[in-house]
């Protein structure tokens, strides 16, 4: 079976039955954060957190865009679910995690589930043209801009009150979160925000010297070092490449050359020659940090090559099939129940997870249709 045929036999004929059966916690509401090892029921996770439940929004709102009839109703049911219960309104925003009874447990207002309430909200709108989503993003756009945005005008904060070490990561997903805004809504709001970040990325969040971009940073953006815990992710190398080759099409920015040199470099170093899975780490000089590997990496590496070939041609076929390979061998393979995974493998490439995060599915899902949109055969299901 080829790479493209099973995809989308693993997405249409596995992952959406079975998500879209069991994705909503029939006890507590929303969506069940994991699942335990044989995928029959909630692990014991006592939370949910709110980026879980916004990463599932997305899910089955671009399932619905897609034209599954089932995932529509579970949008909306996952929309009412985080705008009641996550959100604290126009002057605190989201919370970060919920008990099951629903009440608040951890009320820290973080970046990174600011990023991915607003990716959800984006995908949402698309799907629903739901006014309440577009006031909500633009209310978590506000305190975005007003709250979290550094004094020095270099990015923003990683949570309030502000810590150390500035990471990039959350950058990367409010940049992925405003472009999903500025495509569905046209609004040039989004669209400065998207701008912002990419004058980021360029000016202090990469290092060309190298044609990286590590994960921690000083409060000036400096790059702290080895010894301080930083590292090189290569999945987070190809996903920047993806998030930047989506901000050239709708910006027309040329970041075809950084765009290249990530996917090469994170190729390079962050592939294992072997097994052909991602790793999770690299120390900054690009020497192996930590050889495991978790399903999203891989997943990473299909968008990084694909968000390559949108800008320059250049063919992403054999590392997508290398990367699909791996991850059927290992993450998706057998050892996984129907239409989920295993998520962590160790360097030996023994499974290590005690359970099946639900939050993969974002990862999984999205490479997955990003290869059926770029695939040179018609891709429509049936």
């Amino acid at each position: 079976m080829d790479c493209v045929t099973r995809i989308r036999h693993w997405l249409f004929d596995e992952a959406i039955p079975v998500w879209t059966e069991k994705c909503l916690d029939p006890h507590f509401g929303g969506p069940i954060e994991s699942f335990n090892l044989t995928g029959t029921g909630p692990s014991a996770d006592p939370f949910k957190r709110t980026f879980v439940i916004a990463r599932q929004l997305y899910v089955m709102s671009h399932a619905a865009c897609l034209g599954i009839v089932k995932a529509g109703p579970i949008a909306d049911t996952l929309f009412e679910y985080l705008s009641r219960h996550c959100w604290q309104g126009a002057d605190q925003g989201w919370v970060h995690a919920l008990a099951h009874d629903k009440t608040i447990l951890d009320p820290t207002a973080d970046l990174y589930d600011f990023a991915f309430s607003l990716f959800g909200l984006g995908w949402y709108y698309r799907y629903s043209s739901d006014p309440a989503a577009l006031k909500l993003a633009h209310q978590t756009t506000d305190i975005i801009e007003n709250v979290f945005r550094h004094p020095s005008g270099k990015g923003f904060h990683n949570q309030i009150p502000s810590t150390l070490p500035r990471q990039q990561n959350p950058h990367m997903h409010l940049f992925e979160a405003a472009l999903a805004m500025w495509y569905a809504t046209g609004d040039e709001r989004f669209g400065q925000l998207s701008n912002e970040l990419a004058d980021l990325f360029l000016q202090h969040l990469y290092t060309p010297e190298i044609g990286t971009v590590s994960e921690f940073f000083d409060d000036d953006l400096a790059r702290i070092g080895d010894e301080d815990g930083n590292r090189l992710e290569a999945g987070h190398q190809f996903e920047w490449a993806w998030i930047l080759a989506q901000h050239q099409k709708l910006s027309g920015q040329d970041h075809s050359d950084i765009v290249r040199t990530l996917v090469s470099n994170a190729e390079t170093f962050g592939v294992d020659p072997v097994s052909q899975l991602t790793i999770n780490a690299n120390h900054l000089n690009m020497s192996p940090k930590d050889k495991g590997s978790r399903t999203w990496p891989s997943t990473e590496r299909i968008k990084g090559w694909l968000g390559l070939y949108e800008l320059t041609g250049a063919s992403p076929w054999h590392a997508l099939e290398n990367s699909c390979d791996a991850l059927f061998s290992h993450h998706l393979g057998s050892l996984a129940p129907n239409g989920m995974w295993i998520d962590a493998f160790d360097a030996q490439r023994q499974p290590t997870s005690s359970k099946i995060p639900s939050s993969t599915l974002y990862h999984v899902w999205l490479a997955f249709t990003e290869v059926l949109r770029l695939a040179p055969e018609p891709t429509t299901p049936g």
